[in-house]
């Protein structure tokens, strides 16, 4: 997410992160608001590839009963910003998968 403005007061740049946040996600047909419709739309299909794709790093063959929680947003501080205060938007959709793995049984 971009950068909100840095100033040398703490709350005015994260008042100004959450400023621009905003308008870059709500400018209609802009960047941001393509950004963010995509990755709604796309939401489940992407927490899908990314539980199979842990699960197969895991040794695991299947991702099943994939939930996905709620959105949390997050604003933090950009400590490379030297003396001025610079905060940036971000949003995070936790999910839970079960892996598993399908065992054949040799009939003795």
């Amino acid at each position: 997410m971009p950068a909100g403005t840095a100033h040398s007061v703490e709350a005015t740049a994260q008042d100004n992160a959450i400023s621009a946040y905003a308008t870059w996600v709500n400018t209609v047909g802009g960047t941001g608001e393509a950004w963010l419709n995509d990755w709604r739309n796309n939401l489940q299909s992407r927490v899908a590839a990314d539980a199979r794709a842990k699960c197969r790093d895991l040794g695991y063959s299947i991702a099943r009963n994939i939930t996905i929680d709620y959105e949390q947003w997050y604003y933090s501080d950009d400590q490379d910003s030297g003396a001025n205060y610079q905060f940036q938007a971000s949003s995070e959709r936790p999910y839970t998968a079960t892996c598993l793995k399908r065992v054949r049984r040799s009939r003795r």
